[in-house]
Parts: C-alpha cells; structure tokens; sequence
C-alpha cells in the first residue's frame, strides 16, 4: 500500500460503536434485550440500505435506521412504542466512540494526513455524532452518501468521496471495520486499510485488503510503514 494524504474513515462500527446503544435500549424498553436488539437493528439497517440502493429507491440513513429499528423490535417481539422509538433514534446520534478512535485520528494528523469521515449516515446524523464524541476537532472532511443517493459498496459512492476530497479516487485510503465496504472501496480504485476488531473471516469476493489491522492503534505504523 503506498502513503497517501487522503485518509478517508468509516464511521459505523470504525470510529463510532453502534452496538454501544444496547444499555439505552435496555433503559429504554422493557424486556428490551439490549445486546441482541442492537446487533440486529444494526444487521438490518445495512440490508436495508443495499436493497434501496439495488432498487434506486433511496431514502436516507435516518430513515433506514428508523425502519431498522421498528423491524429488530418485532422481530424480537419487544413492545416499540412510538415515542420510544424516536428517543433511540435520537441517541443513533449519541453513540460512543471507540476508545482507540481519538488516538487515532490524532497520530495520523500529526503524521500530515488528512483525516476525514466518509459515511452512509445522513449529514446532520455524522455532524451530530462526530460532535458529541469530540471527534470533529480532527476530521477535516465530512463526506455523506447522500449527495449521490447510493449507499457504500455502489461506485458512484467511492467516486463521490475521491471527488470531495479532491484527490484522484486511487489516492484515497479508506480505512473501514465493514469488510463489504472494503470490498467496494477497493472495486473503486481505492487503497484500504481493514479494521478487523473481531477476528472474523474477510469476505470471500473481492480484493483483499491492502492492510488489516485490529484496532486504530496499529494504523499509524500502516500507513508510515507502506
């Protein structure tokens, strides 16, 4: 993998934990089997957002993510008031930042790259997270899909991002936990970096990752050494 100024992070599940919402959850609803509600509002949210981008029907993350939530809830049978409902969404935006990400960020700035956030979340749903975390003060660009209306793994999201950040697209690194996201950037003509926190199985299509690495910590020496 060569050095490249243009380090673009994945927010869920990279820099922000989304199963970190389990214990509002559990606060919330009663019975609400915080854990196993979190893990599948977040599994659905992303078959959601593949199929409305197959289907050229895009509705944006706020709205995948809501849907999500309504189905994780039948599906378990927890009772999802209304009201409720809009409170956990409105803590979506308050999820919590892995310990590493901050670190993180922090090095690689100091290294003269140039940190930025390239996200299926909405815009005000990135700026709102990226702000209660504290992780705004080293980001310097916020990149949605939303202005292409195709979710990550579509190309016309990976150009979207190489064009905003004004590089050429193979001058981009992303650096992502979700390995379709890395099959996808890497489809697109961009360097990756995988975060494999979990020890699971890499994707069998695609091209491998150019790095993988456990957590934020080790990207420094990735990006210094290759």
């Amino acid at each position: 993998m060569r050095d490249t100024s243009a380090v673009a992070f994945d927010v869920y599940g990279t820099l922000i934990d989304p199963i970190g919402i389990a214990g509002e959850i559990d606060r919330t609803l009663a019975g609400g089997r915080g854990q196993e509600l979190a893990a599948l509002w977040r599994s659905k949210q992303l078959e959601y957002s593949f199929r409305l981008t197959v289907m050229h029907a895009y509705q944006d993350f706020r709205w995948v993510t809501d849907r999500a939530l309504r189905f994780a809830a039948a599906s378990l049978e927890v009772e999802l008031a209304d009201e409720a409902a809009r409170h956990l969404i409105d803590c979506y935006d308050r999820l919590p930042a892995f310990p590493d990400a901050v670190p993180a960020l922090a090095a690689i700035r100091a290294q003269g790259h140039r940190p930025s956030v390239f996200s299926n979340g909405s815009p005000d749903m990135i700026a709102r997270l990226l702000d209660h975390s504290g992780l705004g003060d080293y980001v310097d660009q916020r990149v949605s899909v939303d202005a292409v209306r195709q979710f990550k793994p579509a190309p016309a999201a990976y150009q979207h991002a190489a064009r905003s950040l004004g590089v050429p697209v193979g001058e981009v690194t992303l650096v992502s936990c979700n390995a379709f996201d890395v099959v996808g950037a890497n489809a697109a003509g961009m360097r990756t970096v995988w975060v494999n926190r979990t020890g699971t199985a890499y994707d069998t299509i695609g091209a491998p990752p150019d790095a993988t690495i456990t957590g934020l910590a080790d990207l420094r020496d990735v990006l210094r050494n290759h």
